[in-house]
């Protein structure tokens, strides 16, 4: 598995997204475009099955978690700012530069789950740099790049 870049909390919020569209059954290439799709990143048809064919570890087209995990870290690793800059926008509802509880509980709604306040509040906390009850771009970005030594994400 490929998923050394990634934090706990990150591959347990993948694991979610994939057991949602797939319920057992194994993602497909359609299942990743819409995937992609949801999250405004732009990916062709020919660059989807290359992911596929080479994350594929069974060779059938259909990818397991660690499948999946293989190609959203690639994906991540690939231009994290960029992601991480197309994420905070859909999050910025109104645009002020600052994700809100409030934006936060609204996308987690929107992927069809639940959250109680104070699981909003750790959220907010565990990014919230400055103490200002809100998470600004940097504060963001530093949550959701991964880390980098001598070049070599850690």
């Amino acid at each position: 598995m490929t998923g050394s870049t990634m934090t706990d909390a990150e591959v347990a919020q993948l694991r979610e997204c994939y057991d949602s569209y797939t319920h057992g059954h194994g993602m497909n290439a359609s299942t990743l475009a819409e995937i992609y799709r949801k999250a405004k990143v732009q990916v062709t048809q020919e660059e989807l099955n290359r992911q596929i064919a080479a994350a594929s570890s069974k060779g059938n087209g259909k990818l397991d978690f660690d499948d999946f995990l293989t190609i959203m870290t690639r994906q991540r690793e690939a231009n994290p700012e960029e992601g991480a800059s197309k994420v905070f926008a859909l999050l910025d509802t109104d645009n002020d530069g600052l994700i809100t509880s409030q934006d936060l509980e609204r996308a987690i709604v929107e992927f069809g789950e639940t959250v109680t306040p104070d699981e909003l509040k750790e959220m907010v906390l565990s990014a919230d740099v400055d103490g200002d009850g809100m998470i600004n771009y940097e504060e963001f970005l530093k949550v959701m790049t991964p880390s980098r030594v001598n070049g070599q994400a850690i």
